[in-house]
């Protein structure tokens, strides 16, 4: 297979994508003899072109099955809006492409259950985004939980909070309508809190309860062609929001260990933040990425007021000494260098002829099957077991 890489989708994530791939592409030159920067698709051409010039692709195309279909590809991050992603990974699987696919992998359970038994079949290394998993103190708070240091978990609280859309003034787009994004805020990034979730505690078992809310009720369409969060002049025209601004659960693990969760994409002064806090009979772990380079632990102490101790990045927190060029006590890392870590992991998968083991596309599917069991709740009103899919 040939070892050119494609992007499809020249927006803020797939600037992500390629980010990563230039910064570890040199990695590979031995074990994936070729690799290289091949194609950016997307039918805005002056969006591909400028990605494709700022991280030094070859050339441009405007529909991303001419990306699928090219001979000389091998390699497809899929960065398309949410509606896409199943048309374009069963094609790129069907074309024998390994593939990268942001989240959420698809809009329902039924959908991502498709993906992952066509992947199932398939010889080629494909992979959901994933990429909180490879913050190192994330990392290191499940390796702690793994080795009981946290004693058996008991709680946890889990939250995804963004400003992106708290401004009435944004214009309406494809993210607001479920029949195209799917749940709003849940499935955009409550995705990610919930993979965290169960990254951390394991199998989601049931939602014994939702509620959702739509605080901004309708939108202005642009008047001008956007792109992500972008504000553009609007038009007179507005259309209804039918997903979810805010959306929040009470969830039981398959452990016993229950979790509060919450999403919202109108939290005003939360910019983009993941945060979470393990509470276990032996200590309590919490995080956010607003403090990305650090976690606090409280190991009980029969004080009564047992202290947080912070713990900084060092050379043996997970990624750090190995990925990154600096690779000294409190050295920051920042969201593309977390991003990269997942592109080096698939690339490493591939070079290893293996699948990949972190963001696979049964964590896709669990995901997806814990965020239909929440929307189903919060649209019914009461308690719902998680369907899980045999593999």
């Amino acid at each position: 297979m040939s070892n050119g890489i494609g992007i499809v989708g020249a927006g803020m994530i797939g600037a992500a994508h390629a980010f990563g791939y230039r910064n570890h592409l040199s990695k590979f030159a031995s074990r994936l003899p070729g690799l290289n920067l091949t194609a950016v698709a997307d039918p805005n051409a002056t969006l591909a072109r400028q990605l494709a010039q700022s991280f030094g692709f070859s050339r441009t195309v405007s529909d991303w099955r001419e990306v699928v279909s090219d001979p000389e590809i091998g390699v497809i991050s899929v960065a398309l809006p949410n509606f896409l992603h199943v048309d374009a990974v069963e094609a790129a699987l069907a074309a024998g492409k390994h593939v990268l696919c942001e989240k959420p992998l698809a809009l329902s359970a039924s959908q991502a259950r498709r993906l992952y038994e066509q992947g199932k079949s398939s010889s080629v290394c494909a992979a959901t985004v994933f990429n909180y998993r490879r913050i190192p103190a994330v990392t290191e708070i499940r390796n702690m939980i793994s080795a009981g240091e946290l004693g058996e978990i008991v709680n946890i609280l889990v939250q995804f909070q963004c400003e992106y859309a708290a401004d009435p003034q944004l214009p309406h787009s494809w993210r607001y309508e479920r029949n195209r994004a799917g749940p709003g805020a849940l499935l955009d990034i409550g995705t990610h809190a919930i993979d965290t979730a169960r990254f951390l505690c394991g199998e989601v078992s049931e939602v014994a309860g939702a509620v959702s809310t739509i605080s901004i009720k309708e939108r202005f369409l642009a008047a001008c062609s956007t792109v992500g969060h972008n504000r553009v002049e609007l038009s007179s025209e507005r259309r209804p929001v039918d997903n979810d601004d805010v959306m929040s659960a009470l969830l039981r693990f398959d452990s016993g260990a229950q979790g509060l969760f919450s999403t919202s994409r109108v939290a005003i002064g939360m910019g983009n933040t993941l945060s979470f806090e393990v509470f276990g009979t032996k200590a309590t772990a919490r995080f956010s990425t607003q403090s990305i380079n650090q976690y606090q632990i409280a190991r009980f102490d029969g004080s009564g007021q047992t202290p947080f101790a912070t713990v900084f990045n060092r050379p043996s927190s997970p990624n750090v000494g190995s990925m990154l060029p600096v690779p000294f006590d409190g050295v920051a890392v920042g969201y593309a260098e977390v991003f990269g870590f997942m592109i080096h992991d698939f690339l490493n998968a591939i070079a290893e002829g293996r699948p990949i083991s972190d963001g696979t596309l049964l964590d896709g599917l669990r995901a997806a099957e814990v965020l239909d069991a929440i929307q189903a709740s919060a649209d019914n009103g009461g308690p719902v077991t998680v369907e899980r899919s045999p593999v």
